[in-house]
């Protein structure tokens, strides 16, 4: 297995690389992005079937494919009233069939997960202690007795996480993964603070595995991937078998696609209701002020306020970005483990996008 900091090399020593080959160009041609038509539940459409300016979704994508940025890019989808209008992979072509880490957009999944086993009394409440769950991993750790669910939901649990540091050892820890998390200092009484980090989600996903008695992976294929039609994944867990709440999710760009409309169609897919929309009304609207240019926050979602919608975002710079009042959707999926100078600006592709729906 590449180990985090082995990637994080092999993609800088790229980098270099690729700067020194002038001649050569970093991402492939650009020849448009008509979706490809294929049976996996995905309705193909154009633009101007689907009420959105061609000019302005060719910009976008015209930005993606330049070398100069967007510099890790895999993928770019436009999902516009249930119909796939448009997608581009800038590196290859074949990335539209390879799983790929999503990194930290895998919180999001978490939080609808969340919202599913609250459907089926697995959870009391957010309101509910995880202490109240796994009561034998607070033995050195009695402080942290009274930290709910919400807190971690809404990264208010107080503890000190770094994910500079933390998140490395969480991967790579032997001992209990949770049980590394609560030995954290804490900084903050829960609740007041936001401080984000990838302790929080770990919390949450052990709490739903603890109670499903499974992994949260199979929790997750059971409930979510195989009612969406997602056959090909990987999500990670640590050495102690308790899948990682915050990132190692691999999914392919058209199945994180699917998870986008679900949430555009309040839980529902294929008259089926997966999730209580109303945990998605909730999960989605600004519950706490973040720390992240005072971005707000609900459960393991960003909102955005100045698109009227709500994203999963992940390192790399890539985006799940859902706007309600648009029918809109927009998928972008990079390369993660990069500096963030190689993130680039989203917003630049969401105000080609937005701006183009009709």
């Amino acid at each position: 297995m590449i180990t985090y900091r082995k990637f994080v090399v092999i993609i800088m020593l790229a980098l270099v690389i690729t700067s020194c080959l002038k001649d050569e160009p970093f991402k492939v041609t650009y020849e448009g992005f008509q979706p490809v038509s294929r049976n996996d539940g995905w309705i193909t459409s154009t633009p101007e079937n689907e009420g959105m300016e061609r000019s302005l979704v060719d910009a976008a994508y015209q930005l993606v494919y330049k070398d100069t940025r967007f510099t890790m890019a895999r993928s770019l989808l436009i999902i516009r009233n249930g119909k796939l209008i448009a997608e581009a992979y800038p590196h290859d072509k074949a990335d539209i069939d390879r799983i790929a880490n999503i990194q930290s957009m895998t919180k999001s999944y978490t939080s609808i997960l969340t919202g599913i086993a609250l459907k089926q009394h697995l959870l009391d409440s957010v309101d509910q202690t995880f202490y109240s769950i796994y009561p034998e991993w607070f033995s050195n750790n009695p402080e942290k007795k009274e930290i709910t669910l919400k807190q971690a939901l809404t990264m208010t649990t107080g503890i000190d996480f770094n994910n500079s540091e933390d998140t490395q050892t969480l991967y790579q820890t032997t001992a209990n993964s949770v049980e590394f998390v609560l030995s954290l200092p804490e900084n903050y009484e829960p609740g007041p603070v936001f401080h984000y980090h990838d302790g929080a989600p770990h919390l949450v996903s052990a709490a739903i595995q603890k109670r499903y008695g499974k992994p949260f992976s199979e929790f997750a294929d059971q409930h979510l991937f195989q009612p969406l039609g997602i056959t090909d994944w990987k999500w990670e867990a640590a050495h102690d078998g308790n899948t990682f709440g915050a990132f190692s999710l691999y999914l392919k760009p058209r199945d994180v696609a699917k998870f986008g409309q679900l949430l555009l169609q309040n839980g529902n897919w294929n008259g089926q209701s997966i999730v209580d929309s109303a945990w998605i009304a909730e999960a989605t609207k600004p519950l706490v002020n973040s720390s992240v240019l005072g971005t707000p926050y609900g459960y393991f979602f960003w909102i955005y306020p100045a698109y009227q919608g709500y994203a999963a975002d992940g390192h790399g710079g890539q985006k799940i970005m859902v706007v309600p009042q648009k029918n809109l959707v927009i998928v972008y999926t990079a390369w993660g483990y990069t500096s963030g100078e190689f993130f680039d600006n989203f917003n630049e592709i969401a105000d080609l996008i937005v701006s183009g729906c009709r």
